[in-house]
């Protein structure tokens, strides 16, 4: 159909920013409003908090020294025996919080000499860590975080099982251990990201006019990124097919053999498509790298992975190629905490693309990084990613604070033993129980499978509609209106705000919804009030009588009444 000018007002803008102008329309009149836009989730881990907050009185206990009585000087390494210092300050505790700080310490303990440490030290470092006391040293992961971190993404990349243990040799990831990987502790994703983008440009590794693949639908900010922008980089999308849960069928992966695209990035499992890519698509993507684009960058988000039963990491295929970046954000609950992880293999492809860049380039790059280092030339990627993040001339204050890494470790420590998955099982329970609310008054059924995180959703609005009222209902749906229309009018009339797919690299219909925001019974009045919307908007063939009433230029006042 014919967009007339309001309408087109809107597609310009980050589906972030349309979002306000929905909450607006929703806002007006009394009644309530249904966000179920945004994607900061309502639950949250409580436990690890209850801990932390006991094991912050604990650390202060082990300041021995005090001036006055507000103010201590931080403990030493040979002030105590720290196994029996916590273990005698935890007497008190519950007995559940106890028995998960006896375990955390004696994991910690066992596995000390991983980073070359004494068990009174490295029970030390995690004391000294809580207080914040200290710079962040060394700044990219504490020493006692580290030896949690590795095991918990490792196991998050390869899951490994019985399976893929006899399938070594097709998996070059499952042939690596724990420690082949190094780590950099960030401010959530989000900074990880812009960490690790700052430095494929810094050291000329994505230069500009350049070619970048993303594959759609995406978290829109990839795609409107400033650092793209400034540099004119090239987009090259590979669009996922919703037929198969948004994986990529063979002609857009073979996009991926031209040798003008430098790098590849995803959220994986996809933010708003909901689902990890397929297996079968991540072993055609990892062959053509391996074989054929050993130069290629991969670079994944993969903050919703924990709430797929199957996820499928390029870390799995093509190790040496690939920067993962994860999340605490939504399956612990820790928006506001802003806790995130950024994973490389330490023998990595990209580490021989740096050593391999002309000698101009390489000249200009020792002259960056001379302060901070007497050979320059052997840095690692990793290495510059902690250095770039403070502009190299402050990295010695780089890195996550040090209260934030110890709750961060003891976030994953919390999931690495929970043997019999209660928490994994909650959350996961939880979400089904949504979508499933959601879609029964629009007589649709959700498509729930293994590669599923259930966190967001991207509704097909004509689909739905045929489903509720015919195949004549979505043709004159699809004919006579665009998917923004929809949107102004189900949040003015109904109060209930959604996001444009298309924002995100979807088809026009396909609308986001998040489904951690909310309490589980009210997605279906959300469901109530998308099928009322429909139906509002297919009224014409409904009744027999095709007219079309707009207030003006603005949308918006259709069937307000």
């Amino acid at each position: 159909m014919q967009k007339n000018k309001y309408l087109k007002m809107f597609d310009k803008l980050s589906p972030f920013e349309f979002k306000n102008t929905l909450m607006k329309r929703a806002a007006i009149g009394p009644g309530k409003v249904l966000n179920v836009g945004r994607g900061n989730p309502n639950f949250f881990n409580s436990f690890c908090r209850e801990v932390f907050a006991d094991y912050q009185k604990l650390a202060l206990k082990a300041c021995e020294r005090s001036i006055i009585d507000d103010l201590k000087d931080f403990p030493k390494e040979d002030d105590h025996n720290y196994e029996k210092f916590i273990i005698k300050h935890s007497k008190s505790w519950p007995t559940r919080q106890r028995e998960y700080i006896e375990n955390y310490i004696d994991y910690l303990k066992k596995r000390s000499h991983l980073v070359g440490l004494s068990h009174n030290a490295i029970l030390h470092d995690s004391v000294q860590s809580t207080l914040g006391c200290f710079y962040p040293t060394p700044p990219r992961c504490h020493h006692h975080v580290r030896l949690i971190v590795q095991e918990y993404m490792y196991n998050l990349v390869m899951k490994p099982s019985a399976d893929e243990k006899k399938r070594k040799e097709k998996f070059e990831g499952l042939r690596m251990k724990p420690t082949d990987f190094d780590f950099f502790l960030t401010e959530g994703a989000a900074a990880g990201i812009m960490y690790v983008l700052n430095t494929l440009s810094k050291n000329y590794l994505v230069n500009p006019h350049e070619k970048i693949a993303l594959i759609t639908p995406i978290f829109s900010p990839y795609m409107e990124m400033p650092y793209l922008q400034e540099y004119n980089e090239q987009i090259v999308r590979l669009k996922g097919n919703p037929d198969k849960d948004f994986s990529l069928d063979d002609d857009e992966i073979n996009k991926l053999k031209d040798r003008g695209i430098k790098a590849l990035f995803m959220v994986n499992p996809s933010n708003p498509g909901s689902y990890s890519l397929s297996k079968d698509n991540i072993e055609k993507i990892g062959a053509i790298v391996n074989n054929e684009r050993q130069d290629l960058i991969v670079l994944a988000d993969n903050v919703y992975a924990p709430f797929a039963e199957e996820y499928n990491s390029f870390m799995l295929v093509c190790p040496r190629n690939t920067i993962e970046i994860f999340s605490l954000s939504k399956y612990f609950g820790t928006t506001g905490w802003r806790l995130g992880v950024v994973m490389t293999a330490k023998d990595n492809r990209i580490n021989e693309l740096l050593k391999n860049l002309p000698a101009k380039q390489q000249k200009l790059l020792v002259k960056r990084y001379e302060t901070v280092t007497f050979e320059p030339a052997k840095m690692t990627l990793l290495d510059r990613i902690v250095s770039d993040a403070r502009e190299v001339a402050q990295e010695h204050v780089s890195g996550l604070s040090t209260p934030q890494q110890v709750l961060l470790g003891m976030f994953l420590f919390y999931d690495l033993n929970d043997k019999d998955r209660i928490y994994d099982r909650a959350i996961k329970t939880i979400l089904r129980d949504r979508i499933t609310q959601l879609y029964e008054p629009l007589k649709t059924s959700p498509h729930i499978v293994p590669t599923s995180t259930n966190y967001y959703h991207l509704l097909f609005i004509p689909a739905i509609t045929e489903n509720l009222y015919g195949k004549g209902a979505r043709d004159y749906l699809e004919k006579n209106y665009v998917a923004n229309e929809f949107l102004l009018h189900l949040s003015l009339k109904y109060k209930t705000v959604l996001m444009p797919g298309k924002g995100f690299g979807a088809a026009d219909w396909r609308l986001r919804i998040s489904l951690a925001n909310m309490a589980t019974d009210n997605y279906r009045l959300v469901g109530d009030r998308i099928r009322d919307a429909i139906k509002d908007m297919v009224k014409p063939v409904l009744t027999g009588k095709y007219y079309r009433t707009h207030a003006g230029e603005d949308p918006t006042m259709l069937y307000v009444k």
